[in-house]
């Protein structure tokens, strides 16, 4: 019988070394994965990383500076048109939210609204909209006139809206209806019913809708420009 012959032991083809343009993400070899990507995809990665956070800075500034249909928008002053970009629409937008869901932005109810609760949400508003026009950057506001305009007319809604009836009728409203209150007949009346009783009451009453209808306008030509004159 002839000898066995010794079977010389077989060994795994060997793995190609990686091609400079290789990319493989999952490459199964026997019981693992290896993953290949050649040197090609590593620098055109490096590099489309670098052109991304070096020309970040100016797509912002271009998507930003894209501008949408001008909207007609004024308070108590002459109207001026305003194009919005992305900046103005936001600020815009949380104006509106900020009136419409305030007493600013409902018409006063005389059966059911008392004036002091108006009054304080009313010295709410006046601090939310100051600070919104604080938002939009000095920058814009020098070099962007849609962006002054609408810094002014925000401004002009606080000093020629609410600012004028504050400083005439708040305190000596309060003044007087602190004092109502107190009365020992005043407990059996509602604060509705009190309220009428201020001497100039008609007065301040119609101050005080005539406001109201002009941020309710005011409201509804910032929800238009808050969609971009849609």
């Amino acid at each position: 019988m002839a000898p066995l012959l010794a079977q010389a032991p077989t060994s795994a083809p060997a793995t190609p070394s990686p091609s400079w343009t290789d990319l493989s993400l999952l490459d199964w070899q026997s019981w693992g994965f290896e993953i290949r990507i050649g040197l090609l995809w590593i620098l055109l990665f490096v590099a489309a990383s670098i052109t991304i956070k070096l020309g970040w800075p100016y797509l912002r500034r271009y998507w930003r500076g894209v501008r949408f249909k001008g909207v007609k928008l004024s308070f108590k002053g002459p109207e001026v048109e305003i194009c919005p970009d992305h900046e103005i629409r936001r600020v815009a937008y949380q104006a509106w939210v900020e009136i419409q869901t305030r007493k600013a932005g409902l018409l006063f109810d005389e059966e059911h609204d008392v004036i002091t609760e108006v009054y304080d949400s009313w010295y709410q508003l006046f601090g939310v909209l100051r600070v919104l026009s604080k938002t939009i950057p000095a920058e814009c506001y020098a070099n962007d006139d849609d962006a002054c305009k609408l810094v002014k007319v925000l401004l002009e809604s606080l000093n020629d809206g609410l600012r004028p009836h504050l400083t005439r009728w708040q305190a000596r409203f309060r003044r007087w209806y602190a004092a109502a209150i107190a009365k020992d007949e005043a407990a059996a009346r509602s604060p509705q019913e009190i309220q009428r009783d201020f001497p100039e009451y008609a007065e301040l009453v119609a101050d005080l809708c005539a406001v109201n209808k002009r941020f309710v306008n005011f409201a509804a030509d910032l929800h238009a420009l808050a969609q971009g004159g849609a």
